[in-house]
């Protein structure tokens, strides 16, 4: 007997980040291939291609992510993004760790207003009001043999327990989640007791080449280890899936999206792309199963207009975040750029290093701290990566204005600091220097692709020569993986030899101080400095000189070993050709753009 089927289509975005439009708003200018005004033209034809039954879900970390969503903390009028969610007639959405950035008070009332199920299964404390752990929504499907049956689909999410630690600043212990494989394994038991016919996952998690349920990605261990599950959802990483960002990974098929044999899809950042899993099911006498599946991600197309109700929606709040962000706050005498921030430190890490410090210059002042020395941890704050070669800062020396600052202190970070002894910062660079590739040969990369530049932070005030003759001691993840290896070829602190016993106030992000990046010293017993003081505050303070400055003028926090004479190859923004003057002591020779856009340079180091 042949058994009738149906079929399920499932849409999602994922790490929207509030790119609500196509709007770029720290440069002023659009992007015609990203935004939520545009991919609601992929949504609208997605719905309406439909076969049969069609869900809409988002997968987390929409709240945060550009000047929009900065504008609309505090902003009096109401957040555009449930406005989005009601217009796109979304089904449920999951929580991701970005969405916690702005504190439980905003995420519960923002979060509070959508018009569908919003969905975290991980909590274990209570204190989100917005959520619910599970929900069944309900579909008719028409059947191949004429008939309509109800298809009963149960829906979940779940997102790294870490993000406790990156927000502690705001969360302050208040929230603690539970593992992605435990929380995912008690929701999908307790959907299937409640009677869904089939389960998605909305995994607010990337994929690792294992299986290791502890770690931040974990949406292979869920899928290996977790059985009832019939589609994920994956993001976080800002990759995608199905495609060549996951070959070769254990129990990943990258051609055809599946985990472990689970369909699985995750969608471009940014509203750039939707991603579709498409269902074929059999209905039998033990009810419905996945026969066949199709999993496919559909980009954002640059000729499209966008969707006039949603730029409506959110058209005003553009107007408001141009007006803040053309304000000006003062100038700077130098041109602030990252292009190079791979080959040696640049005037942008330079300044916010000064703003670092000089604010916990402030606060220890009178303390039983106060005479340490004061160092200030930096990484570069945009460095093309996974972002694309747009990300990248680049201010001309002149006025400076809000947008500027925006683009140097994209995250909502407080200042904090953490002492730390020599011991603790030899381990503290070896870490950084994971950022850098192993020593391949002439030709190879110079970064380790795996690396997000946001853990390469170097410290400013000391000075470092770096040997990358040698495999990295620490692996991108923080953990040490070679005891006895060192890239440091010497550490000086005012040109002396910085002893193991030494101890620094070291000033760094609340994200840094809280734990986030896995950065050896910082653990339960760490002297921890805490400020109230946001990073943009600092920063604006820095600029009018209304701060002490700690940082020895001249001292250069990092410089690779002279006279290695590898031939390395960089990753850049196309504009940098025109300013290679900047590192002609690295020899620079143009090697033309990348399949992503990127401008290629092949350096001496």
């Amino acid at each position: 007997m042949t058994l009738p089927t149906a079929c399920l289509r499932i849409a999602a975005t994922s790490d929207v980040h509030m790119q609500l439009t196509g709007w770029d708003a720290l440069h002023d200018k659009h992007m015609p291939s990203k935004g939520m005004d545009r991919l609601a033209n992929l949504v609208f034809d997605a719905r309406g291609s439909a076969k049969g039954g069609f869900i809409m879900l988002d997968n987390g970390d929409a709240l945060q992510g550009t000047s929009l969503g900065d504008i609309c903390v505090d902003s009096p009028d109401e957040h555009p993004w449930p406005a989005v969610l009601h217009a796109l007639d979304y089904d449920a959405v999951g929580l991701g760790n970005h969405d916690f950035d702005f504190g439980l008070s905003f995420l519960n009332t923002v979060m509070g207003q959508a018009s569908c199920p919003v969905l975290c299964a991980s909590e274990t404390t209570n204190a989100i009001t917005c959520t619910t752990s599970f929900t069944i929504i309900k579909r008719s499907l028409p059947c191949s043999d004429g008939q309509d049956r109800l298809l009963r689909v149960g829906l979940t999410s779940v997102l790294p327990p870490q993000t406790a630690i990156w927000n502690r600043r705001c969360l302050d212990d208040k929230v603690h989640f539970e593992g992605g494989v435990e929380a995912a394994g008690k929701a999908v038991s307790a959907l299937r007791d409640a009677g869904a016919d089939l389960v998605v996952l909305l995994c607010h998690s990337g994929l690792d080449d294992d299986i290791d349920a502890a770690e931040e990605n974990f949406g292979a261990a869920i899928a290996a280890k977790v059985s009832g599950i019939d589609a994920m959802i994956l993001g976080h990483t800002h990759l995608r899936f199905p495609g060549p960002d996951h070959t070769g990974f254990q129990g990943v098929d990258a051609i055809n999206g599946t985990v472990w044999g689970v369909p699985a899809v995750m969608p471009g950042p940014a509203g750039t792309e939707l991603g579709l899993i498409d269902l074929t099911l059999l209905h039998g006498e033990n009810g419905w199963q996945v026969n066949e599946h199709n999993v496919r991600r559909s980009a954002v197309r640059s000729g499209d207009a966008p969707n006039q109700n949603l730029f409506d929606i959110i058209s005003p709040v553009i107007d408001t975040a141009r007006t803040h962000l053309s304000k000006p706050i003062g100038t700077t005498p130098e041109h602030l750029n990252t292009w190079f921030s791979m080959l040696r430190p640049s005037a942008a890490e330079a300044l916010i290093a000064s703003a670092l410090s000089g604010t916990i210059a402030n606060a220890i002042a009178g303390t039983g701290l106060d005479g340490l020395p004061i160092l200030a941890s930096v990484a570069p704050v945009a460095l093309g990566g996974r972002t694309g070669p747009d990300n990248y800062v680049d201010i001309p020396a002149g006025p400076l204005c809000e947008r500027h600052v925006a683009m140097l202190c994209p995250y909502p970070n407080t200042v904090w600091a953490a002492v730390l002894t020599g011991a603790d910062l030899y381990n503290w660079i070896e870490r950084s220097l994971a950022f850098f590739n192993p020593p391949y040969g002439d030709g190879a990369a110079l970064v380790n692709p795996d690396a997000p530049a946001f853990n390469f932070d170097m410290l400013h005030g000391m000075e470092v020569e770096v040997n990358l003759e040698t495999p990295a001691a620490f692996g991108v993840d923080g953990h040490r993986i070679r005891p006895d290896n060192s890239r440091i070829r010497q550490l000086t602190y005012l040109g002396r030899p910085v002893s193991a016993q030494a101890r620094f106030v070291v000033a760094m992000t609340s994200y840094r101080g809280a734990g986030g990046g896995n950065y050896p010293g910082i653990g339960p017993q760490t002297e921890i400095v805490r400020t109230q003081v946001e990073m943009r505050d600092a920063l604006r303070a820095a600029v009018t000189h209304d701060l002490p400055s700690t940082i020895v003028p001249g001292v250069q926090p990092w410089r690779f070993k002279p006279n290695q004479s590898a031939r390395r190859v960089i990753q850049t923004s196309p504009v940098a050709a025109g300013h290679l003057s900047y590192i002609s002591e690295f020899d620079p020779q143009l090697l033309g753009l990348d399949e992503s856009g990127f401008l290629q340079i092949e350096v001496t180091i």
